[in-house]
């Protein structure tokens, strides 16, 4: 009997069924934009600030991230149209500097990611 090697590939939430990158006019390596990435638009010469970032940083579990996330956003070029695509996908997270829920503005932090995040937020907190 052969035993074969198989590899197994992670992804973050960011690249779950996500398509690669144009690679092609923009020379930039598939699979770069992560995050941005889940933009049903091309982005054409306009390079978005999530694309070097952590992906996992838009789907925030503190208030920490989500400042950080809105930091990125607020200097990017495609900002409006990734907050047209949030709200018209009924997104959750940080799109386009604002954290939404279902595609509304909240303030609200989704209670389903990282609860030892939260946790320690809210120990910090009391």
């Amino acid at each position: 009997m052969t035993r074969h090697r198989t590899s197994i590939r992670t992804q973050s939430l960011g690249q779950v069924g996500l398509r690669p990158a144009v690679a092609a006019a923009s020379g930039i390596e598939p699979w770069t934009f992560r995050a941005a990435t889940a933009h049903p638009f091309e982005p054409g010469d306009a390079v978005p600030r999530c694309a070097a970032g952590d992906p996992e940083l838009f789907w925030p579990a503190t208030e920490v991230d989500v400042r950080a996330a809105q930091a990125v956003c607020s200097e990017c070029p495609l900002a409006e149209e990734c907050l047209a695509v949030g709200r018209a996908r009924q997104e959750w997270g940080v799109w386009g500097g604002q954290l939404l829920a279902k595609g509304l503005p909240t303030t609200e932090l989704p209670g389903n990611v990282r609860p030892e995040a939260r946790k320690a937020t809210k120990a910090r907190s009391a």
